[in-house]
């Protein structure tokens, strides 16, 4: 397990990202029901839930880069062993 520590970090990312998307809906939430005209509720509403959307969406790409560059130097590691063999 040369990357064990980017594995366990990529997947704290992951939890972190739908920890985040949790709370920040329940925040939204809260904060819509307590504004005060229609107008500032649906505005609080629909931009609460675009920027945890956003947020969200931002953790989880991190997360999924950070397996994808894994793979990749792990695969590039082992082309690059059978291309040693080779010679």
């Amino acid at each position: 397990m040369k990357h064990q520590s980017l594995r366990i970090a990529a997947s704290c990312l992951g939890i972190l990202a739908w920890l985040s998307a949790a709370a920040g809906i329940v925040i939204t939430i809260i904060i819509g029901i307590g504004s005060a005209t229609v107008i500032a509720k649906v505005s609080f509403l629909l931009g609460g839930f675009a920027l945890t959307a956003i947020c969200v969406l931002m953790l989880l790409t991190t997360s999924k880069l950070i397996y994808l560059f894994i793979d990749m130097e792990d695969d590039l590691s082992e082309i690059a062993d059978i291309l040693k063999e080779k010679k």
